[in-house]
């Protein structure tokens, strides 16, 4: 968990820190990253780092955490097949296009088997579960094979299109 002296730091400071964390992650698997470079980026000492975050773990998690609502800003809740794949598709070309895809790829790669899983929210109708499910999939699959992201766009179409087809 997040401490709240991070949450609570100066802006530099925090914008250091986080350079620092990204910079790191995105080198790094969870398992091969240092406390050591991290806080020599960061020009903190490591008692500061401690005070901020509980672990590696932790930190990785903050990071990570702010990557993906940094990703979803500007992606909206939609409810049709091709509203779907539209935001899927966005979502996909700002992440490969933007400073998280290293950590990100890292973070299919190595890190998402160390970390707790996510859970669903409860009563997330079944069709919404699964165009969820779906729309990960494809975002999974072109973060680790970015050539063919098309390929896998297209299968999320198909797959979207025959469980969104009935209202209900």
């Amino acid at each position: 968990m997040v401490k709240a002296t991070f949450t609570n730091l100066n802006a530099e400071k925090k914008a250091a820190v986080t350079a620092a964390l990204l910079k790191e992650f995105s080198a790094h698997p969870l398992a091969d990253a240092q406390v050591a470079r991290i806080v020599k980026d960061a020009g903190i000492s490591r008692g500061s780092f401690y005070k901020y975050f509980d672990d590696l773990t932790d930190a990785y998690q903050c990071l990570f955490n702010q990557a993906m609502q940094d990703l979803h800003t500007g992606v909206g809740r939609s409810s049709t097949a091709a509203d779907i794949y539209q935001t899927t598709k966005d979502f996909i070309s700002k992440a490969q296009n933007g400073r998280y895809y290293d950590l990100i790829r890292l973070h299919y790669i190595y890190n998402e088997a160390f970390l707790p899983q996510h859970q669903p929210r409860k009563n997330l109708p079944p069709r919404a579960l699964a165009a969820m499910v779906i729309s990960h999939a494809a975002i999974r699959e072109s973060m680790l094979d970015p050539d063919n992201s098309q390929i896998y766009l297209d299968a999320e179409k198909v797959a979207l299109e025959a469980v969104l087809k009935h209202n209900k």
